[in-house]
């Protein structure tokens, strides 16, 4: 440590007889070590504070764009969350004061009727009370031919009282079928004991023109006989109400007889339909060539994919279970 001091006075001392040169030198030496300390002692911790006021001036910034950009859509979503208040308190003025049971009963009983439909029980439930309304429950159970089913729900479904449908079960039982199901209707619990007007959407109808019983017998088709060569048909000949239909959707049901002549009665959803040899039946030209006490015979044309037409036998067996 003395040897230190003792080079250090030497220097300091025979500095004042240096030349220039060296002393500039020396003069930057002791200016730079004076700017390193001072900045490792006072600069450094300033501009760590500077660096984390710029990060937060950033992330103000952020937060200040985040907010204006709220800010703008604030009306907007204002004027949607009245909408969305306007459309809830629409539906629930729709629904009546009190529960409808007695008219929801009356309104089961004149569809089945409506519908050729056996009741066979309709067990009202508990009430099942929510925070904003409350529910009945009515379990149902009905019997009656597919078809006459659907129309049914298609019909529970456009009533002027709010009805769902829930938990559907459908069996076979003999000839008929057996549909179970949980219908629920809806009152205002807060609604004061008025009754408003359900709002009427758009009803779904069943249309069962066209559609075949999924429970019956599909038509026996002759597939492993081969096309023959036929003569092509008439294309501009007006097609009848039967050839809309596809032959699937048809099931014999019986024969009639007046004096020789032989009817076929074909059943296609709840109509019957009379035909006679030479009739057209399904979209593919069909025509009643014969008709037997427990089937009939047609022909179908089929295009061969080269100009030609080709003629295909089919077979409409009776369905003993109608």
């Amino acid at each position: 440590m003395s040897l230190l001091r003792l080079n250090l006075s030497a220097l300091t001392h025979n500095a004042a007889k240096w030349p220039l040169p060296g002393k500039a030198l020396l003069g930057c030496a002791l200016a730079g070590l004076v700017f390193v300390v001072g900045d490792l002692v006072y600069l450094s911790p300033s501009r760590q504070r500077l660096h984390q006021v710029e990060a937060q001036e950033i992330a103000l910034q952020q937060q200040v764009a985040q907010k204006t950009a709220l800010a703008a859509s604030l009306e907007a979503r204002t004027h949607q969350l009245r909408l969305m208040q306007a459309k809830a308190d629409e539906l629930f003025s729709a629904l009546p004061g009190e529960s409808e049971m007695p008219g929801l009963l009356e309104d089961i009983a004149r569809l089945a009727l409506a519908n050729g439909l056996l009741v066979e029980n309709v067990t009202p439930l508990d009430q099942q009370p929510r925070p904003f309304y409350g529910v009945q429950p009515v379990q149902i159970g009905i019997t009656g031919a597919y078809h006459d089913l659907a129309m049914f729900l298609s019909s529970l479904g456009g009533l002027s009282r709010i009805a769902t449908v829930h938990d559907v079960a459908l069996r076979r039982e003999g000839k008929l079928l057996r549909l179970d199901l949980l219908a629920k209707t809806y009152w205002h619990a807060q609604s004061g004991g008025r009754s408003g007007q359900v709002l009427q959407g758009q009803p779904f109808i069943y249309d069962s023109a066209g559609l075949r019983d999924p429970f019956q017998r599909l038509a026996v088709q002759v597939d492993h006989l081969p096309g023959r060569p036929a003569r092509a048909p008439d294309l501009a000949r007006p097609r009848g109400v039967l050839e809309t239909l596809a032959v699937d959707q048809f099931e014999m049901v019986g024969t009639l007889s007046r004096g020789r002549q032989a009817f076929a009665l074909l059943r296609a959803a709840t109509k019957v339909h009379r035909l006679a040899v030479g009739d057209y039946l399904g979209p593919d030209h069909g025509r009643v060539t014969a008709i037997h006490e427990r089937s009939i015979e047609l022909v179908e044309l089929f295009p061969d994919g080269q100009g030609a037409w080709l003629e295909r036998p089919r077979t409409l067996v009776l369905n003993l279970n109608s």
